[in-house]
């Protein structure tokens, strides 16, 4: 963006007033990009099915050399919940700053702008509204699903810049060609896995597309006169695992540890039928891994822009997962959808000029508290329609008081079905169908949701105390 012109009277022009001028002119070099009110620009880069499984929360076998060069500049969010664990639902729920009892999104089909969001404002139409360039490249909202008058650009990421879903990637890239080897997840195993080895043809797949044009977008928005808010949607680690075999052999199989399945029933499959063989489990975790690690490459290529352009010190930048994905755990199911841990927690990084970075946070939080802390953090009009509250103050200090629970739902037949509430300690499911007991976990000393202890004395207090941020929220929302 170009530079503010100073406009100095020539009458003060004076001795004084050259010296008051060379004072501040550092002040002006960092702060060029930013126009009247010093509204900061907005990176925000969206990882599909991208649990924690990462070293900044300490994974000891994954490689992210690049989400871990993020977090060294972040606040990481080791307690951040979606609202609906599932692609579409949950990404329309931040996008617009409302819950999924909100915006009635409760699956993959359908427009983004529901009949319930007529009148809603998302988070990039917003900052288009205030005059920032806006812009995105690949899967932000679901594919296909795309919301236009939220961008000034708007890209899908392929290659041709058709509409592509994931399973069609082989035929429509064509790339069966290349095809070096393929796997499926045996046994009953939820949502099951695929995956695909590849030659060396990474140039040809979406991701790197993407972030080649989100780069260049980024450079157009740097230069242009206004400030920015680009999305940089990564289709990757979603299904298939489809990634050139050199990130398939980051990892070997024989070392890596068998997910621990646990005496308790999958979510969702026919628990009579067995889990998937231990051979099986460890090729789907190299290929999730893969994945991981393939996008963690075109992070890289974004991160060296914002590197080349000196953007640091006046961009926002956001990573996250859409949800998160169990990883044949939970009676040996693959996939997500589910109202535990490991479905609804995500991935969360901030970065931003002036708060705290390298450090992890450990307070609740959730993803509709997005819009309102970017809104915050820019200087923006504050909006009174959105749920969720501005995370500034534990991007200030991570440490915080911050006594607010999450809420996360399933729904079946376009109707809330489950809710978990998660708090600092213990998380709470309940059903709508009566016939289904409660659920209580203390996540302290049961991470795994191993242990239900609804029905224990001991936790009755606790208990209580939950169903009641239940009823509260089922009371307000649940209509």
């Amino acid at each position: 963006m170009g530079k503010q012109p100073m406009k100095t009277p020539k009458s003060r022009l004076r001795l004084t007033g050259l010296f008051f001028l060379l004072a501040i002119l550092p002040a002006f070099s960092q702060e060029e990009s930013r126009p009247t009110g010093c509204r900061l620009n907005v990176l925000f880069i969206m990882d599909d099915d991208l649990n924690r499984s990462l070293p900044c929360y300490g994974h000891p076998i994954v490689k992210t050399p690049n989400v871990d060069r993020l977090a060294a500049r972040a606040v990481r969010f080791d307690r951040a919940y979606c609202q609906y664990p599932v692609c579409s639902p949950s990404r329309v729920s931040f996008l617009s700053g409302r819950r999924p009892e909100q915006t009635r999104m409760f699956g993959n089909e359908g427009a983004s702008r529901t009949p319930s969001l007529k009148d809603a404002v998302f988070l990039p139409e917003y900052f288009r509204q205030q005059g920032y360039f806006t812009a995105r490249v690949g899967k932000v909202f679901h594919i296909g699903r795309d919301v236009a008058e939220c961008w000034d650009v708007t890209e899908e990421g392929t290659p041709d810049g058709k509409v592509i879903y994931q399973p069609q990637e082989p035929e429509k890239l064509g790339l069966t060609d290349s095809i070096a080897a393929e796997g499926q997840l045996d046994g009953d195993t939820g949502e099951g896995g695929h995956w695909y080895k590849l030659k060396a043809v990474e140039e040809k797949l979406i991701d790197p597309h993407t972030a080649r044009r989100v780069s260049e977008l980024i450079e157009l928005g740097a230069k242009g006169g206004k400030p920015f808010f680009v999305a940089c949607g990564f289709r990757r680690p979603h299904l298939p695992w489809m990634v050139p075999n050199d990130f398939f052999e980051r990892y070997a199989p024989e070392k890596l540890p068998l997910p621990v399945i646990g005496h308790v029933p999958r979510p969702s499959g026919d628990p009579k039928k067995p889990a998937a063989s231990d051979d099986s489990r460890r090729a789907a975790l190299r290929a999730y891994f893969a994945a991981v690690s393939f996008m963690d490459r075109q992070l890289g290529r974004v991160l060296d822009t914002m590197d080349r352009l000196k953007l640091w010190d006046n961009t926002i930048v956001v990573m996250l997962g859409d949800n998160g994905y169990h990883l044949g755990t939970r009676g040996g199911y693959w996939g997500k959808g589910t109202p535990y841990e490991e479905s609804c927690g995500v991935p969360l990084l901030i970065a931003a000029p002036g708060k705290a970075k390298a450090t992890g946070c450990k307070r609740v939080v959730e993803y509709v508290d997005l819009y309102p802390t970017l809104v915050d953090l820019c200087g923006l009009p504050a909006r009174s329609d959105l749920e969720g509250r501005s995370l500034r103050p534990l991007l200030d200090d991570p440490a915080a008081p911050w006594d607010h629970a999450a809420f996360s739902i399933n729904a079946r037949n376009n109707q809330p079905a489950n809710l978990a509430v998660s708090t600092d300690q213990f998380r709470y499911i309940e059903y709508a169908d009566a016939k289904k007991p409660a659920e209580l976990y203390d996540l302290q000393a049961d991470p795994r949701e191993w242990t239900n202890l609804a029905g224990k004395l001991e936790h009755a207090a606790t208990l209580k105390k939950m169903q009641k941020l239940a009823a509260e929220h089922r009371q307000k929302f649940w209509r």
